[in-house]
Parts: C-alpha cells; sequence; structure tokens
C-alpha cells in the first residue's frame, strides 16, 4: 500500500511540474544556438516546432509554462491567428521572440506580433539576464530565475526608460575607441564615461597610447571589405589588444571573427548601452554564443 502511495505521489510530482522555458521554433537554426545553449545551462527547455504543436501539447499536457520563446527565422513563419490563441491560453507567461537576421525590417515594413518582448539573436545572451529574466542564485549555483513581467502593451520607448532607471555595469580602465567620425567618438565615449572608463580617439593619439589601451572599441558599419581589411591590419600591428567591435546588424558570418581571435566581442547596432558595457567586461563570452551559428 505505501508503495503505491510512494509511486503515485511521484507520478503527480512528475507530471505537475511546470516547464521554465517552452521554445517555439526551429531549434536548429543556427543563429538560436546562442539562446538555446543559454537557456539550457539554466534549467529544461522544452522544445516544440510550431505553434499548432504547442497548442496541442498545452492542451494534454495542462502545463503553463513561465516562459516561451518564439523563434522567428522568418517573416510571417507563424501565423498571427495562431500566436492570439497562443496568449489566451497561457495569458500570464513572459513572451519573448527572438528574432532572425531575415526579420531586421519587420517592425518598418510588417506586423510584428504584440505581447512579445522582441530581441535580436545576437542580443540575447547580454539582454537575458537582469531584463528578459531575473537570475536566482541559489546555493552557490546561478539558474533561470523567475521571469521578468511587464505589461503586454509596453512599447520599445517605454521598455528602454525603464531599464535605463537600473543601475549600469561598472567598468574601469582605458578605452581607445576607433571610429570614423568624432562624432560617434564623442557619443561612445560619453557612454562609457558613465561606467567609468577613461577613453580617447584613436585617430588622435600616437602608437604609445593605444598600445597601452586595456581595450579598443572597433566602431564601424560592418566588417567586410575595405573595413574587414583595416581591422585586419590593425590587429596585425596591435596583436595582443583586446578589441570589441560595434558594428551595424552583424551576421553568423561576423561571428567567426570571434572564433577566429581577430575581435574579442561584436555588438550589434543599434544596441543598448548595458549591450556594450557588458561586452567590455568579459567579451570572451561571445566564443560560446557562436559555437554553432556557422
Amino acid at each position: 500500500m505505501k508503495t503505491k502511495a510512494r509511486t503515485a505521489e511521484s507520478e503527480w510530482q512528475r507530471v505537475s511540474i511546470e516547464p521554465g522555458v517552452l521554445f517555439i521554433g526551429n531549434s536548429s537554426h543556427g543563429e538560436f544556438a546562442g539562446a538555446l545553449d543559454w537557456l539550457r545551462a539554466r534549467g529544461d527547455v522544452v522544445l516544440q516546432s510550431t505553434v499548432g504543436a504547442t497548442l496541442t501539447w498545452l492542451q494534454d499536457s495542462h502545463s503553463q509554462p513561465t516562459t516561451i520563446v518564439l523563434g522567428l527565422s522568418r517573416r510571417g513563419e507563424h501565423a498571427a491567428r495562431e500566436l492570439q490563441e497562443l496568449q489566451r491560453c497561457v495569458p500570464l507567461a513572459n513572451m519573448i521572440a527572438l528574432v532572425g537576421s531575415w526579420c531586421e525590417g519587420e517592425t518598418r515594413s510588417g506586423k510584428p506580433a504584440n505581447g512579445w518582448s522582441r530581441v535580436y539573436w545576437h542580443q540575447f545572451p547580454r539582454r537575458a539576464a537582469g531584463e528578459l529574466f531575473l537570475e536566482a542564485p541559489e546555493n552557490g549555483v546561478t539558474g533561470l530565475g523567475e521571469a521578468v513581467y511587464l505589461p503586454k502593451t509596453i512599447t520599445d520607448n517605454e521598455r528602454c526608460l525603464l531599464l535605463s532607471k537600473r543601475p549600469l555595469p561598472s567598468g574601469c580602465g582605458c578605452l581607445g575607441i576607433n571610429t570614423v567620425r568624432q562624432v560617434d567618438y564623442d557619443a561612445l565615449a560619453t557612454a562609457c564615461a558613465s561606467a567609468g572608463y577613461e577613453t580617447f580617439w584613436c585617430q588622435e593619439e600616437t602608437p604609445e597610447m593605444i598600445g597601452k589601451a586595456d581595450c579598443i572599441v572597433w566602431d564601424r558599419r560592418g566588417l567586410q571589405d575595405y573595413e574587414l581589411r583595416e581591422l585586419v591590419a590593425w590587429r596585425e600591428r596591435w596583436g595582443d589588444l583586446r578589441i570589441v567591435a560595434t558594428i551595424g546588424f552583424p551576421r553568423t558570418q561576423d561571428y567567426q571573427l570571434v572564433a577566429q581571435g581577430l575581435v574579442e566581442a561584436i555588438v550589434g547596432k543599434p544596441f543598448l548601452l548595458t549591450e556594450l558595457l557588458v561586452a567590455l567586461q568579459d567579451g570572451r563570452e561571445d566564443r560560446l554564443q557562436v559555437s554553432q551559428a556557422a
């Protein structure tokens, strides 16, 4: 009798435990590798390939996941009607849209789903902790904590205003900022100074000063053709310097430069200041993000 009771209790515990994160979409898509690695390192992740399959699974399992991550590899991948039904099924879930490169222009010319926190694939690892989730250290182990709940109707401007009130990651040391235009240097210098860094513009400093920098912020439109050759020449001259690149809408091939050691980290523009400051603290985390992105 006791054995049966224990078995029944174990079965109840097995079916009643809610999944922390439900991922919907193509889990083998290279751009999503970094986000999935980040999530799996902090707990169990349930995978569903489509919203339709998810609705069936929710109905059969009676589950109420705390967070849903929707992988968007292309526009129109998930039907608006099914997404609305999904929101009705799990109204309290923290909903995150993980956006791939083919959806970059959707906010201008498409129809993004309402009620989802929208984050690009290359932003996820740096924005997840503290913005999309609250880290919950327990017994010396950092796990996936409570989801950050915001109103479903919040706009991007309102979200940025809310995040601007949180403490910035602090830093120290001297940054060399390599930009083509001084106005870009001024903007980056002001931002980095707010976190405790000293800065100088590489265009106006001597090679001796550049060689003593703790890190170089390499700011360009991209890392192709002339810009890439320029960066390679720079790396050949100052091989030991840390370089964090800020470029517009990076691609997976750009992140191969991280794996090759040409740059330590890439921050995609437009970015939140926190993203840059986290990269300056330890850009080597990018190596984990792109290990499967090719």
